[in-house]
């Protein structure tokens, strides 16, 4: 009560303590003194609002830094760089890739070069004699530059234009003709001289399924797959894509309006199959097939007097269904042959239910490949010879061991095989082309289109090492299961045969110190040795092998990864290492042969064999 008197005792208006009364109650003091007795708010600082709208700028700044580092580019493509020419150009694509050549008009059609048009369907060749070919199943087409007309089966054509011309020393053949006589499908696209954008001309062949798509919104299709990659051109939602091929998340694709570029696949939906097929009907490819599997053997035959051994070489073998003599070779850039056939060496052979293939090579020194095969005429005279020994001798078939084909002379040796695949198919031989294990730097043997023409594709499945290389085995297990799936992404199964060896190299390994003064010295980490040494290599049979380990009390190592034994001893100051073929090693290769169900298998060479492998290869080709 005390402390109330003296609060409602005071007198209003008067302070005490510091503190103002009104009515014996105290009053609230603003900051600043204000007379409402609310609490003002400070007046902000100039320096503070600057350091907030710096420090704004430098978010923004980074923000504008990290979206052009990270986010999508704006810029569109210069169609001059992208496509090689101006709006006045035609650009050439074949299966989405943009050929080398361009399309050239000529009284309003449109010509392509023959090489070009070769990029597209491997049968246009343009031959020595200045005539455009295109080799169909049972006869070569040629037509004369300049001509509108064309005969197949004896049935003379006129297309109303020229079907090929020749200028400045290149030859050109209609687009239109193209379509016509092989079915290929064209699509053409208008330039825009306003962008500089060229025309565009799509060829596809590929005949199969493929997939489209449906664009799922207006994006962006770059020149490349990323995002910084300047932009083609932009899609429609709901436009149709088609799809060419995928790289990680994004997809390759053509486009509607005619341009080949990448979006990201996550842009794609409603994805579905279609079918691209021929509208022109040309003659089927027949081939000359076995109704079992192909065990052949080839036999090495050095002199006329080697055919009367046939009977040595035999004795012990089971279950060959083909012989294939090296009887033919290439003697000279004519297309002249040497010839070792024998006509009761075929009758043996027949007699014992066997085949007999006979085998042409080009090993000849004094022949270039080139100008051998560039050469109409040389082409003609071996297949003349050819077939008149087949006829001659009762042959059952041609085995061509063509080893020496360069980038340039491939063209050429395909023709050649066209040729001789045609005479084969009049004759209902078996045309047989021996070929390395399929890799990278020999694709120009072009195995899909000796799989269409020929009977029966063989690799030789061997010199995985060889003599102008290093110390190895001469076919691990996975080298030859490797070049029968490389084979099969390109020839049908029941077409391919597999070369397997019966030979192995001894290679001789020699410090430097215990060199020959002039031996060509290694550095290479490869050898038993360290540091430099000298390396030499030949080839012996299964029993040679076996022999050479057994004289020097060596036991051989299997190695598992390899699928062989291994043997080494040292002699003489060298190290000689065998990686051996045996009835082990070829009976697993063989169950290769069986687990893809490929034609057959073939042996180099007859005579090279040890008695026991016979029974292991029948087992897995009955």
């Amino acid at each position: 009560m005390t402390e109330l008197r003296r609060t409602y005792n005071r007198k209003p208006g008067k302070s005490y303590g510091g503190r103002e009364y009104r009515n014996g109650r105290p009053v609230c003091q603003g900051t600043g003194g204000g007379p409402s007795g609310k609490r003002k708010r400070p007046k902000g600082s100039p320096i503070f609002y600057v350091c907030l709208l710096l420090a704004l700028a430098v978010l923004a700044a980074g923000a504008f830094v990290l979206f052009r580092k990270f986010g999508p580019g704006t810029a569109w493509a210069d169609y001059k760089t992208v496509y090689g020419m101006g709006a006045d150009g035609t650009a050439v694509f074949h299966g989405g890739i943009q050929t080398q050549s361009a399309a050239l008009s000529r009284n309003g059609k449109l010509y392509l070069p023959a090489d070009a048009a070769a990029e597209t369907d491997s049968k246009w060749y343009f031959s020595d004699e200045g005539l455009l070919l295109y080799s169909l199943a049972t006869e070569t087409v040629s037509i004369q530059p300049g001509s509108h007309t064309y005969a197949v089966g004896g049935q003379t054509t006129d297309m109303g234009y020229e079907i090929c011309f020749t200028e400045n020393g290149k030859a050109y053949v209609s687009v239109d003709f193209m379509a016509a006589f092989t079915g290929v499908q064209i699509s053409s696209f208008p330039s825009d001289q306003e962008s500089g954008l060229p025309a565009r001309l799509y060829l596809e062949n590929d005949w199969g399924t493929h997939l489209k798509a449906e664009a799922s919104g207006k994006t962006a299709v770059r020149v490349l797959a990323g995002i910084k990659s300047p932009i083609l051109t932009e899609t429609e939602k709901g436009s149709t894509l088609y799809i060419i091929d995928t790289v990680d998340d994004w997809t390759r694709v053509r486009t509607e309006d005619g341009f080949v570029g990448y979006l990201k696949t996550k842009y794609l939906k409603n994805q579905q199959e279609y079918q691209l097929s021929s509208s022109a009907a040309l003659p089927e490819y027949t081939a000359v097939k076995s109704d079992k599997k192909i065990s052949m053997a080839w036999h090495q035959v050095f002199s006329a007097g080697d055919n009367a051994e046939l009977s040595e070489y035999l004795e012990g073998t089971e279950g060959i269904t083909v012989l294939s003599p090296t009887w033919f070779s290439v003697a000279d850039n004519s297309g002249a042959l040497n010839s070792l056939a024998d006509a009761s060496y075929v009758s043996q052979a027949h007699e014992r239910g066997m085949q007999v293939w006979g085998l042409v090579d080009d090993f000849d020194s004094n022949v270039d490949v080139l100008t051998l095969l560039s050469s109409s005429a040389a082409r003609r005279t071996m297949v003349d010879q050819l077939m008149n020994a087949v006829s001659q001798y009762g042959l059952d078939g041609i085995n061509v061991d063509f080893e020496s084909i360069k980038q340039d002379s491939a063209p050429h040796f395909l023709q050649f095989i066209r040729e001789l695949s045609i005479a084969c198919r009049q004759a209902g031989k078996v045309l047989s082309i021996d070929n390395y294990v399929p890799s990278g730097g020999r694709s120009w043997y072009n195995l899909k289109e000796q799989g269409q023409v020929a009977d029966y594709v063989v690799i030789m499945g061997y010199d995985e090492h060889y003599k102008g290389c290093c110390s190895g085995t001469n076919a691990s297990l996975s080298f030859s299961e490797q070049g029968i799936v490389n084979t099969l992404r390109s020839v049908p199964a029941d077409k391919v045969i597999n070369g397997l060896p019966f030979f192995m190299r001894v290679w001789q390994e020699t410090p430097e110190e215990n060199a020959p003064a002039d031996a060509k010295l290694y550095d290479d980490g490869l050898s038993v040795y360290e540091g430099r040494y000298a390396r030499d290599s030949k080839a012996v049979g299964m029993d040679e092998a076996q022999r050479l380990l057994s004289a020097h009390g060596v036991t051989p190592e299997w190695k598992e990864k390899l699928g062989q034994y291994y043997g080494q001893y040292e002699e003489d100051g060298s190290t000689w290492r065998i990686w051996l073929e045996d009835a082990r090693s070829i009976g697993l290769k063989m169950e290769k042969v069986k687990q893809y169900d490929i034609a057959g298998a073939a042996f180099w060479k007859l005579g090279l064999e040890s008695s026991d492998v016979w029974p292991v290869i029948g087992q897995y080709l009955q």
